[in-house]
């Protein structure tokens, strides 16, 4: 059962079956990662660990700690430091399985991804995974390596930034082979822009309460701008691309010199942001190219 625990409050926006429940997570934790596109560093690691321990707590009645591991998808699951939170709230060891992904393909429709390597050691017929869900491309791909190799029974995705369309898109796959899912997602559940990377509050798919809406348009001056970037756990794993792709969207955008994107930083090349490049061409259009150079992007 999922409980409201401490100042945390998880409401149940789907269940679409018995074998699937997605709820959205409400805490100042999440408020502040999710409302603070210039938290880097030291800072945007603690807020995601805070997260975490409220999702921690509101499983607390749900998985048998002695069958439940982690599937830690490399490298951004790093950032969630779900067996830090496990062990800090609940004093158990949280064992861990590693799998390393690469998109190969992106749109708003799906995405195309391969895995590269995996450490699966630690069997569990329930696993916990951490990680933003946009197509859930990623988490199928490494939901289908483990299951090469173990059985599961339960997933359990926990997510500061998710869509409704990858949760059924996740689900749907693991309704196969009878694994039950359950969501975790922080504050929303989110529609997908059409380059398959932005994730706003302001987006017509969007479920979420009406304040958080009214926050995000007056914060990004009414542009759907996304609650988490372009590659999320960049804030503390590779802070300046972060900085660097926050200035591209600020070139998207028309966001320039504006306090809702202070920590961006013009990139030196596109080379740096090469993984990210279906983010931003078609909106800069057949000359992005040469923006980074052009006096008048500033």
């Amino acid at each position: 059962m999922i409980l409201d625990a401490e100042d945390s409050t998880a409401e149940l926006i789907e269940a679409g079956t018995d074998a699937s429940r997605l709820y959205v997570v409400r805490n100042s934790a999440l408020e502040r990662m999710l409302f603070d596109r210039n938290l880097v560093g030291t800072d945007f690691r603690r807020a995601c660990l805070e997260s975490s321990r409220h999702f921690v707590r509101h499983l607390a009645d749900e998985y048998h700690p002695d069958d439940t591991a982690e599937l830690m998808i490399l490298s951004k699951g790093l950032v969630y430091q779900l067996g830090d939170a496990v062990a800090q709230q609940s004093g158990h060891n949280l064992p861990l399985n590693l799998v390393a992904t690469s998109r190969v393909a992106v749109s708003a429709e799906s995405a195309r991804v391969e895995v590269s390597y995996a450490q699966l050691e630690a069997p569990a017929r329930t696993l916990l995974v951490g990680d933003t869900v946009a197509s859930g491309a990623t988490i199928v791909a490494a939901v289908g390596r483990y299951l090469e190799t173990h059985t599961l029974t339960r997933l359990y995705v926990l997510s500061y930034a998710g869509t409704m369309a990858g949760a059924e898109r996740i689900a749907a796959f693991c309704a196969k082979s009878g694994i039950r899912t359950t969501f975790l997602y922080g504050l929303a559940a989110f529609g997908l822009g059409l380059n398959g990377f932005d994730l706003s509050f302001l987006h017509p798919e969007t479920v979420t309460r009406q304040a958080y809406v009214d926050r995000a348009a007056k914060q990004f001056s009414g542009r759907p701008v996304s609650a988490v970037g372009w590659d999320f756990g960049s804030q503390v794993v590779s802070p300046r691309k972060y900085r660097r792709l926050c200035w591209v969207e600020a070139e998207v955008w028309g966001l320039h010199g504006s306090d809702c994107l202070a920590v961006a930083e013009r990139p030196e090349s596109w080379a740096e942001l090469a993984h990210e490049r279906a983010a931003y061409a078609d909106s800069l259009g057949p000359g992005w190219k040469n923006i980074i150079n052009s006096p008048d992007a500033l």
